[in-house]
């Protein structure tokens, strides 16, 4: 008996490759398989010799593109090639898989064939969506601004990172030198991009939450349905506002044009100096509208713990914080004693700043203190984040 038959390894080796039957009405939707291997070794040769000319920094990467065009022999073939051929890869893989779908391919007896090729497709995604992080051009860019079903896929499949949860900006970010390897860290600012709640990442979230916390109110606009968030400082908190206009508009929630101070009629027709600016108005929001307001009243959300990271609360505390003796006062006047007391036991639960609710002076009107033997670890927390303006607040 033929060793191929004989042997308990190659047994199944044989039956896949050797004895696996065939239909008999063998045509040519069987050749994508094959076509599929001519393009992974053309990608692995294209990629090996332009990666001999490319520069992956910031600085460089369009010169070395370019360089490749104009320089290098045959540099325009070779890059043509690279960046069709990843399309037919593609195209080629769906028609695979539909092809295996309109056949049957997944029944006995090539429930094994199916399985180990549905693994292999995973894989190959997974490896495409991280080949967004190599280049410096559109294609990057908006793959990876892209929120899609594959990639959430690839993302369950690459990365388990148990016990250290991961958020942070939407895009906008770059790297440096790129290599081969993919460092953890690149991985982990790529997975940021997609871990969003609802159509809003991590940081932005962040950042409205600690301003309506503070002076900003959301607005509930007649005109397209939506809502905007206002933000609003006296021209004194100037070097704030202009640091938060511009991780807003950074994240592109609001118009990139720098705000200017202006006057405004205040109370008994005294004379205010104001900078303010406002998002732009998105049906998105308009959930946080409903969030934080009832009746036209603000109150505070119930997910509110979610979203108290070390950033809101920097931003809380330049917005509505006051510096008093050792300790630190967030003046909470506009929220109710018990939204007071949720936001006191949030800040002992997750960060263990020791507070105090107390009364503001006015009826119903409630200030939160921060205990002064908690203030070195509320430096520590805030500090990163906070506007050298503002660092009075905390006692620097």
């Amino acid at each position: 008996m033929r060793i191929l038959k004989s042997n308990p390894v190659l047994t199944i080796f044989n039956s896949y490759l050797v004895d696996s039957p065939q239909p008999s009405t063998l045509s040519y939707l069987w050749n994508f398989g094959s076509l599929l291997g001519l393009c992974l070794i053309s990608q692995i040769v294209s990629g090996i010799l332009l990666a001999m000319h490319y520069q992956g920094s910031a600085s460089f990467a369009f010169a070395s593109v370019e360089h490749i065009m104009r320089d290098v022999n045959d540099g325009w073939l070779i890059r043509m090639v690279h960046a069709n051929i990843a399309s037919f890869f593609f195209i080629c893989v769906y028609l695979h898989i539909s092809r295996g779908l309109y056949y049957g391919s997944y029944r006995s007896p090539r429930i094994g064939v199916w399985v180990i090729g549905t693994i292999i497709f995973f894989l190959m995604m997974a490896t495409a969506f991280l080949g967004y992080v190599l280049p410096y051009g559109q294609m990057s860019l908006w793959g990876n601004q892209t929120n899609s079903l594959t990639c959430e896929i690839c993302i369950i499949l690459i990365i388990i990172r148990p016990g250290r949860p991961v958020a942070s900006p939407r895009g906008g970010w770059s790297h440096d030198i790129i290599t081969i390897y993919i460092s953890p860290e690149i991985i982990a600012r790529r997975l940021k991009a997609y871990l969003r709640i609802g159509a809003h990442n991590h940081d932005i979230m962040s950042i409205f939450y600690g301003s309506l916390l503070g002076d900003a109110h959301a607005e509930r606009r007649s005109l397209g349905n939506g809502t905007r968030i206002s933000f609003s400082q006296e021209s004194n908190h100037a070097e704030y506002l202009l640091w938060l206009h511009n991780m807003v508009a950074k994240l592109g929630y609001c118009n990139a044009t720098v705000p200017k101070i202006q006057t405004r009629l205040g109370i008994k027709g005294s004379l205010r100096y104001i900078i303010r600016f406002h998002t732009y108005t998105y049906t998105s929001l308009n959930s946080f509208h409903d969030d934080w307001y009832n009746n036209g009243i603000k109150r505070v959300p119930v997910n509110i713990a979610e979203f108290l990271t070390p950033l809101a609360l920097a931003i809380w505390i330049m917005d509505d914080g006051a510096r008093v003796k050792s300790g630190l006062k967030l003046c909470t006047n506009s929220f109710t004693y018990e939204d007071c007391r949720r936001l006191s036991n949030i800040l002992f639960d997750k960060y263990e700043l020791k507070t105090t609710v107390q009364p503001a002076g006015v009826t119903n009107q409630y200030h939160i203190y921060i205990w002064t033997n908690s203030m070195p670890l509320l430096r520590n927390l805030v500090r990163p984040y906070m506007v050298s303006s503002m660092l009075y607040k905390l006692g620097e």
